[in-house]
């Protein structure tokens, strides 16, 4: 227990609510959450147009609304899973009295609290439990436990409301799972646990999307066990089962909505985004003229891909040119996702140990599942980084380091554990610590303030100091009507 309560301990007081329980410097994207949130407890529906949140530019219109010029209602554009998850603790405070008309700030509290930091301590139980596998003694398992949770990043996303912490930790929960089977490996009594893995997986993914590129992963792993044919089968089939549950909730939540099983972020047609200051100087980052514009239909909101390929028509370059401009831009923004602004390795560089440990792993005579779970990984992380990088065409709302990147980086850092039974130079283990130094460092001060309203205009860790030094406070033409409606009482005082 030593390291989830360290994480606690580390954790609470760094809370948003407490550090910045001004509703007006609620991110989007956290408002729109609680939007959803009010609107499920409150009105019994997902649209969030009569909630204290509506003024959040994270909004879509719904499918039969999208060519009405005054649709009848407005709805988040995130997975509305996690809002689903959460709305069953606002439920109880809403009958105990407690509502975010008069009580804006302690509801989000315990809304972070429950939703988000609890999770990441238990992140760190869960890894002390799974470093079992690389038979590490007991201060060593407690040491990567904390490693794992403060050198990711995990630890800078526990103190604000969002879906990326704690779809980091249900990941972690299904790779446990998986862990379990294969460190006792009883064929007989693994199909619980192969469908909660399937479980896990699955919810991680409905919450966070970036985690859909882990379901096929871990189900390899249940394929990879050296068990009869049958026993496979049924496991894969156990897998499959439990990750339904999750996936058919999402669809029934989300359908109604958008049309098919994407949320509203990827049906760039259905958005609407009021009109905005193209600058916020109090959050060090500017916002393009395209998030002032309401999106039409067929328009992507991830860029042109001509621009991508530097050519605005096939008749100002040749093909071979353009094509070759396309490569070396995608090449540079995927480089970018490591060493960049928002890169992982500029930011916690001891995910590095992490890859090696996946190295050695790969090596070594392993059960060929624990090799297929390792793979996996980075088989996972690659892909999130590489879609991600070619898709989006700005890093505006990357915020902290790379918010897409939180769900597997714990998970990554994970097998670090197999770099650390090894007996290692004195030079080697200087190294480890400076890398594990800097990245605890850069967590830390990301803690601070991981979701500014505007982002981060250039690299975060030195914008996250920034804002913590200055404490910036937005211009009074920028407050949102939410302080009006939603916390004015709490704030004021």
């Amino acid at each position: 227990m030593s390291a989830p309560i360290l994480i606690l301990l580390i954790a609470i007081p760094l809370l948003r609510p407490l550090r910045s329980p001004d509703p007006r410097l609620i991110s989007d994207d956290e408002q729109a959450r609680l939007a959803t949130v009010q609107a499920i407890v409150e009105h019994g529906s997902q649209a969030i147009e009569g909630t204290e949140f509506r003024d959040t530019r994270d909004i879509i219109v719904s499918k039969a609304d999208v060519s009405s010029p005054f649709p009848s209602h407005v709805y988040s554009k995130q997975p509305p899973m996690m809002a689903l998850l959460l709305s069953g603790p606002y439920w109880l405070m809403h009958r105990a009295g407690l509502s975010f008309s008069r009580d804006s700030s302690t509801v989000i509290f315990w809304l972070t609290l429950i939703g988000v930091t609890i999770p990441v301590s238990i992140a760190g139980g869960l890894v002390y439990r799974m470093s079992k596998t690389f038979e590490l003694k007991r201060p060593l398992r407690a040491l990567l436990a904390v490693t794992v949770v403060l050198g990711s990043g995990l630890i800078s996303y526990a103190t604000t409301l969002n879906a990326h912490a704690p779809a980091a930790t249900l990941l972690l929960a299904a790779a446990s799972c998986l862990i379990h089977v294969i460190f006792h490996n009883v064929p007989r009594r693994a199909a619980p646990w192969l469908a909660s893995a399937g479980f896990f997986a699955a919810l991680a993914a409905t919450i966070d999307p970036p985690a859909i590129a882990f379901l096929l992963p871990l189900i390899l792993v249940v394929g990879a066990f050296r068990w009869p044919i049958g026993m496979r089968t049924a496991g894969l089939l156990a897998y499959a089962l439990g990750a339904a549950l999750p996936i058919v909730v999402h669809a029934q939540l989300v359908r109604p909505i958008t049309g098919d099983l994407r949320p509203g972020m990827f049906h760039s047609e259905l958005a609407v985004a009021p009109r905005v200051p193209q600058s916020m100087p109090w959050s060090g980052a500017s916002l393009t003229s395209s998030v002032c514009a309401v999106s039409a239909p067929g328009h992507s909101a991830v860029g042109d891909t001509s621009a991508l390929a530097g050519s605005n028509s096939p008749d100002d370059d040749d093909e071979p040119h353009t094509r070759w401009r396309a490569f070396l831009h995608g090449a540079w923004r995927i480089l970018g996702s490591f060493l960049g602004k928002h890169g992982v390795f500029s930011h916690f560089p001891i995910v590095v140990l992490g890859i090696l440990g996946v190295s050695l792993i790969m090596h070594r005579h392993w059960p060929a599942a624990t090799k297929m779970l390792a793979g996996g990984t980075l088989g996972g992380a690659l892909a999130v980084i590489v879609v991600y990088a070619l898709c989006r065409s700005s890093t505006r709302d990357a915020m902290f380091a790379t918010r897409w990147f939180v769900v597997f980086l714990p998970l990554t850092l994970f097998w670090a554990g197999a770099w650390l039974r090894r007996s290692h130079r004195r030079s080697s283990w200087i190294m480890a610590g400076a890398l594990l130094a800097f990245s605890v460092t850069a967590s830390l001060i990301g803690a601070t303030g991981p979701l500014p309203r505007g982002g981060f205009s250039h690299y975060t860790v030195a914008g996250a100091w920034h804002n913590l030094m200055d404490h910036p406070q937005p211009p009074p033409a920028l407050l949102s009507p939410v302080a009006d409606r939603g916390g004015q009482e709490a704030f004021s005082e």
